[in-house]
């Protein structure tokens, strides 16, 4: 394998990071495509650095790659509102790095989960997640009284 790769919890490798790749490349299927690579990235990496309900701050990942040469990599996944990435610095040996990083996990073997999250900007509720070994997404419109959304965006927002 050309890299290895592993979760740490320093999250101060992850400075100045933005996004290089994207999990999901098209949006037929997202849905199952977003609950399946997330339970891949479970399986691998196990507990993220942190995991909220905000589906535009989901959780995050710090993951050193390590290629064949000994070279060393810090690269992020994270979930925003457009899905699963996966960041770093701007340069070839982390696009390289973060490509293979991608490769790597849609190869795995999802573990069985289940998640609640919320997306505010579309005011929807989502539950999604593997169930024997199958994925599963279920958004529905967010109904809550005007009071009721200010604390959940406030809930949210901390």
């Amino acid at each position: 394998m050309p890299h290895t790769f592993q979760s740490v919890k320093d999250m101060e490798k992850l400075a100045d990071s933005s996004k290089l790749y994207n999990f999901i490349e098209s949006f037929a299927d997202f849905g199952n495509q977003f609950s399946l690579i997330c339970g891949k990235i479970k399986a691998l990496f196990g507990q993220p650095i942190y995991e909220t309900e905000n589906l535009e701050n989901l959780f995050l990942y710090c993951i050193l790659t390590t290629s064949e040469e000994g070279e060393e990599v810090y690269l992020d996944i994270y979930c925003a509102g457009s899905g699963p990435a996966v960041g770093g610095m701007q340069d070839e040996k982390s696009r390289r790095a973060a490509k293979a990083l991608v490769d790597y996990v849609w190869q795995a073997e999802p573990v069985n989960y289940a998640y609640k999250a919320y997306y505010l900007d579309g005011a929807t509720t989502l539950e999604f997640g593997i169930r024997d070994g199958a994925p599963y997404y279920n958004e529905t419109e967010l109904r809550l009284s005007e009071k009721e959304f200010r604390e959940l965006y406030a809930r949210l927002s901390t």
